[in-house]
Protein backbone atom coordinates (compact mmCIF):
# COMPACT_ATOMS: atom_id res chain seq x y z
CA UNK A 1 0.00 0.00 0.00
CA UNK A 2 1.92 3.70 -0.47
CA UNK A 3 1.58 6.38 1.47
CA UNK A 4 -0.34 9.48 0.36
CA UNK A 5 1.42 12.82 1.25
CA UNK A 6 -1.44 15.58 1.34
CA UNK A 7 1.30 18.49 1.73
CA UNK A 8 0.66 22.41 2.33
CA UNK A 9 -2.02 22.80 0.07
CA UNK A 10 -3.62 19.66 0.86
CA UNK A 11 -3.90 20.51 4.41
CA UNK A 12 -5.06 23.68 3.99
CA UNK A 13 -8.06 21.96 1.73
CA UNK A 14 -8.95 19.90 5.11
CA UNK A 15 -8.62 23.01 7.24
CA UNK A 16 -11.23 25.28 5.02
CA UNK A 17 -14.33 23.18 5.69
CA UNK A 18 -13.87 23.06 9.11
CA UNK A 19 -13.64 27.30 9.42
CA UNK A 20 -16.66 27.42 7.56
CA UNK A 21 -18.67 25.46 9.57
CA UNK A 22 -17.75 26.94 12.48
CA UNK A 23 -18.16 30.11 11.18
CA UNK A 24 -21.77 28.39 10.26
CA UNK A 25 -22.64 27.72 13.57
CA UNK A 26 -22.04 31.89 15.12
CA UNK A 27 -23.81 34.93 14.74
CA UNK A 28 -21.85 37.72 13.33
CA UNK A 29 -21.65 41.10 14.20
CA UNK A 30 -20.66 43.57 11.64
CA UNK A 31 -19.86 47.63 11.24
CA UNK A 32 -22.13 48.19 8.61
CA UNK A 33 -21.57 52.40 8.91
CA UNK A 34 -20.02 54.76 11.06
CA UNK A 35 -21.07 58.81 11.07
CA UNK A 36 -19.80 62.02 13.14
CA UNK A 37 -22.56 63.95 14.28
CA UNK A 38 -22.46 66.85 16.19
CA UNK A 39 -23.55 64.93 19.04
CA UNK A 40 -21.84 62.67 19.08
CA UNK A 41 -20.05 59.29 17.10
CA UNK A 42 -23.06 57.27 14.93
CA UNK A 43 -21.91 53.48 14.50
CA UNK A 44 -24.25 51.31 12.40
CA UNK A 45 -24.29 47.53 13.67
CA UNK A 46 -25.30 44.29 12.26
CA UNK A 47 -25.90 40.68 13.46
CA UNK A 48 -26.55 38.15 11.68
CA UNK A 49 -27.30 35.43 12.72
CA UNK A 50 -25.74 31.78 11.13
CA UNK A 51 -26.94 29.64 14.28
CA UNK A 52 -29.83 27.32 13.93
CA UNK A 53 -32.31 28.37 16.16
CA UNK A 54 -33.63 31.83 16.92
CA UNK A 55 -31.95 35.07 18.76
CA UNK A 56 -34.85 36.15 20.71
CA UNK A 57 -33.08 38.66 22.54
CA UNK A 58 -29.45 39.64 23.01
CA UNK A 59 -27.84 42.65 25.08
CA UNK A 60 -24.21 43.55 24.18
CA UNK A 61 -22.11 45.86 25.84
CA UNK A 62 -19.88 48.27 24.23
CA UNK A 63 -16.89 50.15 25.65
CA UNK A 64 -15.90 53.10 23.72
CA UNK A 65 -11.71 53.92 23.54
CA UNK A 66 -10.24 57.41 23.24
CA UNK A 67 -6.31 57.79 22.80
CA UNK A 68 -3.92 56.52 26.11
CA UNK A 69 -6.69 53.71 25.35
CA UNK A 70 -9.44 55.50 28.32
CA UNK A 71 -12.91 54.72 28.40
CA UNK A 72 -14.81 57.27 26.93
CA UNK A 73 -18.19 55.60 27.20
CA UNK A 74 -19.87 52.46 28.02
CA UNK A 75 -23.07 51.62 25.84
CA UNK A 76 -25.86 48.53 25.32
CA UNK A 77 -27.23 47.67 21.84
CA UNK A 78 -30.11 44.87 22.34
CA UNK A 79 -31.01 42.58 19.18
CA UNK A 80 -34.80 40.87 19.69
CA UNK A 81 -36.00 38.41 17.73
CA UNK A 82 -33.45 37.53 14.76
CA UNK A 83 -34.48 34.50 13.10
CA UNK A 84 -31.54 32.08 11.46
CA UNK A 85 -30.29 32.90 8.17
CA UNK A 86 -31.71 36.65 8.68
CA UNK A 87 -29.37 39.75 10.13
CA UNK A 88 -31.40 43.08 12.27
CA UNK A 89 -29.30 46.70 12.10
CA UNK A 90 -28.82 49.01 15.42
CA UNK A 91 -27.01 52.15 15.59
CA UNK A 92 -25.10 53.21 18.51
CA UNK A 93 -24.76 56.87 19.46
CA UNK A 94 -20.95 57.51 21.43
CA UNK A 95 -21.96 60.97 22.84
CA UNK A 96 -19.86 64.35 22.89
CA UNK A 97 -17.54 62.88 20.60
CA UNK A 98 -16.72 63.03 17.06
CA UNK A 99 -15.79 59.33 15.66
CA UNK A 100 -12.04 60.66 14.62
CA UNK A 101 -11.52 60.47 18.21
CA UNK A 102 -12.95 56.96 19.03
CA UNK A 103 -9.86 54.81 19.01
CA UNK A 104 -11.40 51.61 19.32
CA UNK A 105 -14.85 49.61 19.90
CA UNK A 106 -14.61 46.71 21.93
CA UNK A 107 -17.74 43.88 22.70
CA UNK A 108 -18.57 42.66 25.81
CA UNK A 109 -20.86 41.02 28.54
CA UNK A 110 -23.80 39.84 26.12
CA UNK A 111 -24.85 37.54 29.35
CA UNK A 112 -27.97 38.69 28.94
CA UNK A 113 -29.24 36.70 25.90
CA UNK A 114 -32.06 34.29 25.31
CA UNK A 115 -31.45 31.82 22.27
CA UNK A 116 -31.43 28.43 22.08
CA UNK A 117 -30.10 26.82 25.00
CA UNK A 118 -29.19 30.23 26.87
CA UNK A 119 -31.83 31.67 29.12
CA UNK A 120 -32.14 35.50 29.79
CA UNK A 121 -29.71 35.53 32.47
CA UNK A 122 -26.58 33.51 31.79
CA UNK A 123 -25.08 32.42 35.10
CA UNK A 124 -21.95 30.61 32.53
CA UNK A 125 -20.56 34.02 32.05
CA UNK A 126 -19.24 34.58 28.23
CA UNK A 127 -21.41 31.74 27.31
CA UNK A 128 -23.31 33.86 25.09
CA UNK A 129 -20.52 36.14 24.01
CA UNK A 130 -18.71 32.88 22.69
CA UNK A 131 -21.68 32.32 19.73
CA UNK A 132 -20.75 35.50 18.19
CA UNK A 133 -17.67 36.69 16.00
CA UNK A 134 -17.04 39.93 15.48
CA UNK A 135 -15.97 41.14 12.44
CA UNK A 136 -12.80 43.27 11.76
CA UNK A 137 -13.89 46.41 9.83
CA UNK A 138 -11.91 49.12 7.94
CA UNK A 139 -14.63 52.02 9.51
CA UNK A 140 -13.44 51.83 12.75
CA UNK A 141 -11.15 49.28 15.18
CA UNK A 142 -14.30 46.84 16.79
CA UNK A 143 -13.03 43.41 18.34
CA UNK A 144 -14.24 41.58 21.36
Amino acid sequence: MMKRHTGFLGAIALVIPTLAVAQAETAVLSVVNVSSQPTGCHVGLRLTNNLPYPIDMFVFDIAAYTEQDVVFEELSVSFLGVKPTLNQYQKVRVSGITCDKVTRLKIHGGDRCRMGPYARMSFDRGECLKKVNVEESGLISISK
